[in-house]
């Protein structure tokens, strides 16, 4: 990362994705932490108004603003693979820094590793390389989004380098039982509502390999759920014995469709949703389209599932 270029720069944006994640927050809070040290002016951006209340107790989670500032210099943008998922159109010079297999470098600087579990973990690296104190604020951060991404140290990408960062980030202050209480323990009584109508609804194909969910935007509606809270199905339905790839398909206003794909590693998510202009993960991946014919997108995309599973 050009250091040259922040201390150039008067105004600094760190900007999270859209409808971010403890991973992108948490990268872009530790940062924000370590950026207060400059004495700069610091913008904390997000494209989405709505929030999801479980990251509040990330530091800075009050700074956030869905306006982007007339005069900045800088951006810095954490955990998005591509530069469509920032929701800007400013150009400036930026620093992309990320960890996802399908990140297209659309920054004037990268720092992208996709071998990390996660976005802070790349960004815990660059704070050890260049001998940056953690603090506190900081440790919790990098630790929110490492637990998050590793879904609580549970998924197969865990490595000994992960846990000795969890150790090391406690160590420094991070809180495991805040960050799993926030993050896992405090469900909202409308993601129990649309679970168990999403389990109901859940079709199995080609002997149980593949299961998809598709949810009219009614029912978000209905039961008051994000498209986050209806992501945790996705998980539980990837633990069933026969199942190695899951598909959401929800359908949003305004004739769009986010898509979103899960894997065990049998099927290469991110180079499928790569084919419909999304992105992400070889395990995790997803795309947002807008076009007339949704039932004719959904077969085309089951059918390439369908080819990696047979």
């Amino acid at each position: 990362m050009p250091l040259s270029l922040i201390d150039s720069s008067d105004h600094i944006v760190l900007v999270a994705h859209k409808n971010p994640d403890a991973d992108s927050l948490g990268a872009a809070c530790a940062f924000y932490s370590y950026l207060l040290r400059s004495q700069k002016k610091i913008t904390f951006f997000c494209a989405s108004s709505a929030l999801n209340p479980n990251l509040a107790f990330l530091p800075w989670f009050e700074k956030i603003t869905d306006r982007f500032p007339d005069n900045a210099d800088c951006i810095i943008s954490f955990d998005c693979g591509s530069y469509g998922r920032l929701g800007i159109e400013k150009e400036l010079p930026l620093i992309n820094i990320d960890h996802h297999a399908s990140n297209d470098f659309y920054g004037t600087h990268n720092l992208v590793n996709t071998s990390a579990i996660s976005t802070t973990e790349v960004l815990y690296d660059y704070f050890v390389a260049n001998g940056i104190k953690i603090n506190g604020k900081m440790a919790l951060s990098l630790y929110a989004g490492l637990l998050d991404d590793s879904k609580c140290f549970s998924t197969s990408e865990c490595s000994a380098k992960t846990f000795s960062m969890a150790h090391a980030l406690i160590e420094l202050g991070a809180d495991h039982a805040v960050c799993t209480e926030w993050l896992y323990r405090r469900g909202s009584l409308a993601s129990l509502r649309v679970r168990g109508s999403l389990f109901k609804q859940m079709k199995l194909v080609l002997d149980g390999q593949l299961a998809v969910f598709e949810i009219p935007f009614v029912l978000l509606e209905e039961t008051g759920a994000t498209v986050a809270e209806c992501k945790s199905a996705m998980d539980e339905a990837l633990g069933i014995r026969s199942v190695k790839a899951v598909l959401m398909v929800v359908h949003l206003p305004l004739r769009g469709i986010k898509l979103s794909l899960r894997t065990n590693g049998a099927v290469n998510a991110a180079a499928i949703m790569a084919e419909f202009g999304g992105g992400g993960h070889t395990k995790r991946a997803g795309t947002y389209l807008k076009q007339e014919n949704y039932d004719e997108l959904i077969q085309t995309m089951m059918v390439k599932i369908t080819k990696e599973l047979v």
